[in-house]
């Protein structure tokens, strides 16, 4: 493959519906200090594209796990391949839940209509076309991700001005770059977005088979690292792009929330990006709907290239070693992939179920998608930057590192610890519509209005439990952290644990080396 389709495609994997409907969400809620990740992204990928293809490429291996199996052995080969399968399975989930809910946010299309209809589309493409299919259909697809989000900015700099949404935001308090609070609670801080993009920026791009699979695709090293290079670039504009149009969500109901007012009443802050869409686009032919089916291909590029891998992987990893008899041919085995793409697909809707209790669909995919990544990325540190790591110690800390990296996920997602957002505003919201109450308009808002003292007495005492009821500190941590702490645990681990093994296993040889030295002397 040429460098221009692997460079779109690497950015429309894991730039995806998430990013552009729950960053201008994110924006909106809690302000633009998560846009930091932008500068942590370049130094990982670095790290990636010096430490991590230039081992791949000298030792000509078909997967990243391959590489840990000359590094380490079969077995470690074997676990991180299965870890890549679930973070996929559970990746591919919310990639398909949100732009759904995007779209039952502006339609009577219900939210599972439209998942359902996603994933048949994405896997029918995908069992067919392989690879090439999934890397062209991703540069379309990033094409119009980009015109998505770009419409939006545009349209809203032109009917609100750029200068008015900066102010609009500072007032706002929306303007927080640099939050240099050392706290490890607050949901965004310098510190943790500048680590979270480092840290993506080595484990998606050195680590992931998913990516690692498209840099094998151009054939040499120096290309690859120049599609990196490029994809980086695409990256950060395509985030910039999200940032901003989180600022012109906020200028245009900085005084009158979509959440909060009883006439629109969204039920999610990811449904933002598409109502403002409508709001903002419905006098201009053809773009509301164009920008929507740029949210859907954001989910179909990334959905598409988490089946290609999962099933490149299970092939790879775990069929064709085993598979020496003669009636096992091609044919068989592109049968047998296909029906794998179907199989991961099916999986991935069952997940979903999980997705949507989450506050967010970053949160919810940072959350389950990083509980293997984290620990695992520790193992890649391991093998390329030590030499004392060995097998059982490595595979010691993967699991530690998957364990912590869980208990706190799923402590937090139980505990529901209660994070507030950045000030929002009903002021400007009109009392009647078209000389009309609002009441008669929507009858349920009666009921609303009615109970409206109940639901506030309700806030207060929930307010009050939540500051006394006692919550263990390792659950109230930002999920940032997540996979940061993941990765930290399984390298301390499993250097020690290595370090410990490879010392037992020279105790034997050391007790022969002082018996000869006996039986020496005593010769003497």
């Amino acid at each position: 493959m040429s460098i221009m389709p692997v460079a779109f495609s690497l950015m429309a994997t894991f730039m995806s519906s998430i990013a552009i409907i729950g960053i201008p969400a994110e924006i909106y809620m809690y302000g633009m200090q998560m846009s930091v990740w932008v500068i942590g992204l370049p130094f990982g990928c670095a790290i990636a594209s010096y430490a991590c293809l230039p081992a791949y490429y000298d030792l000509e291996v078909s997967t990243a796990y391959e590489y840990l199996e000359m590094r380490f052995g079969k077995t470690t080969r074997k676990v991180a391949a299965f870890t890549f399968i679930i973070r996929s399975i559970l990746y591919t989930a919310v990639v398909l839940y949100s732009p759904s809910l995007a779209l039952n946010a502006v339609t009577s299309l219900s939210t599972w209509t439209s998942i359902l209809s996603l994933a048949a589309v994405c896997v029918f493409y995908c069992s067919l076309g392989g690879l090439k299919a999934v890397l062209w259909t991703d540069v379309f697809q990033a094409t119009l991700m980009f015109v998505a989000v770009a419409s939006v900015v545009v349209k809203g700099a032109a009917d609100i001005g750029f200068s008015d949404i900066f102010d609009i935001s500072a007032k706002g308090e929306r303007l927080n770059f640099l939050n240099m609070s050392t706290s490890l609670t607050e949901r965004y801080t310098f510190w943790n977005t500048f680590l979270s993009g480092l840290f993506f920026g080595f484990e998606s791009f050195g680590t992931n088979q998913a990516q690692v699979q498209r840099f094998l695709s151009v054939g040499n090293l120096r290309k690859a690292q120049q599609a990196m290079f490029l994809s980086v670039i695409l990256t950060v504009i395509f985030k910039v792009f999200c940032s901003l149009s989180g600022l012109v969500l906020y200028g245009i109901f900085f005084d009158c929330d979509p959440m909060q007012n009883p006439a629109v009443h969204l039920s999610s802050p990811d449904q933002m990006m598409p109502y403002s869409i409508l709001k903002l686009l419905s006098n201009v032919t053809f773009l509301p709907g164009l920008c929507i089916a740029g949210m859907f291909s954001g989910a179909l590029s990334s959905v598409s290239s988490s089946l290609n891998s999962m099933t490149a992987v299970t092939m790879e990893d775990f069929i064709r070693p085993h598979c020496h008899w003669k009636g096992f041919t091609e044919k068989w085995m592109s049968r047998v992939a296909k029906l794998l793409a179907i199989v991961f697909g099916g999986l991935s809707l069952l997940v979903i179920l999980c997705v949507v209790n989450f506050r967010g669909v970053i949160e919810a995919s940072h959350v389950l998608n990083t509980i293997p990544v984290g620990a695992l990325a520790g193992v890649y540190v391991l093998a390329m930057f030590t030499t004392t790591a060995n097998e059982p110690g490595i595979l010691i800390g993967l699991v530690s590192g998957i364990t912590v990296h869980a208990w706190i996920a799923i402590g937090a997602y139980l505990t529901k610890v209660k994070i507030a957002p950045l000030p929002r505003s009903t002021a400007g919201c009109p009392a009647f519509t078209n000389g009309t109450s609002l009441e008669e308009n929507f009858p349920l808002l009666g009921q609303n209005v009615s109970s409206s003292f109940v639901t506030e007495a309700g806030n207060i005492a929930e307010i009050v439990s939540e500051e006394n009821r006692y919550i263990f500190p390792l659950y109230a941590l930002a999920f940032l952290w997540y996979p940061v702490i993941g990765m930290i645990v399984s390298i301390i681990v499993g250097y020690l644990a290595s370090y410990l093994i490879a010392a037992e296993d020279s105790v034997p040889t050391l007790r022969l080396s002082l018996h000869s030295l006996i039986r020496s002397l005593s010769f003497c």
